[in-house]
């Protein structure tokens, strides 16, 4: 009898526990939506079918490595921050990154992937973005070669990204280019995007306001 009690009590702990995981994380969601400093990355989008439907694509986040200047050596799963400064444009580039949290700089927290030669490479754990899948051209997130840029909004350290577009257009009202543009397109070095001598059409202006 008391194991069968214990069961049912360690089940209301679990849904309690999944309960307020998930009313945290949507306050937090909330909250930078709402509080967010907005930023551009350059991106890939994929999907994962599975057995319940998604109106979720998964962000690749380019570029995603740093040169590490924390006290100690990064272990493969830490947590670390990037260290991250926006172009006129509103584009990110990846300055550095380190095992103390900034203080006057904008950050993300990370988690290191794999550590060489000084040399971080980490992945974003806000790697998703809401979209009306039955919108959205099956190319963009099959072999597509082309970059895409990805909105997000950052606040201390966390994020969410809000939106994907292609050449300014939002991912569900775009249509893929051409091979030949999209091979073009992936020839750019992830540094200059967002350089103000790129054409209008490849990113989105925004304001940099807290």
């Amino acid at each position: 009898m008391m194991i069968r009690y214990q069961k049912w009590i360690f089940f209301a702990l679990a849904a309690i526990v999944a309960i307020v995981s998930q009313v945290y994380i949507q306050q937090r969601y909330t909250t930078l939506l709402q509080g967010g400093t907005e930023y551009q990355w350059p991106v890939k989008v994929n999907r994962h079918i599975g057995w319940v439907p998604s109106d979720y694509l998964e962000v690749e986040f380019l570029g995603s490595y740093a040169n590490w200047e924390g006290s100690t050596t990064p272990e493969v799963g830490q947590e670390v921050y990037v260290v991250v400064s926006p172009k006129a444009t509103g584009v990110l580039q990846v300055t550095s990154a380190t095992d103390t949290k900034p203080t006057d700089d904008e950050y993300i927290r990370v988690n290191v992937k794999k550590f060489d030669h000084g040399v971080v490479e980490f992945s974003i754990p806000f790697n998703r973005v809401k979209v009306d899948l039955n919108k959205v051209d099956s190319k963009f997130y099959t072999n597509y070669r082309g970059t895409l840029i990805g909105t997000l909004k950052l606040r201390d350290g966390y994020g969410v990204v809000t939106g994907v577009y292609a050449k300014g257009v939002p991912l569900e009202l775009a249509t893929p280019e051409s091979v030949v543009d999209q091979e073009k397109d992936s020839r750019i070095l992830l540094e200059k995007i967002g350089d103000t001598e790129q054409e209008k059409d490849d990113i989105m202006v925004i304001p940099n306001s807290n």
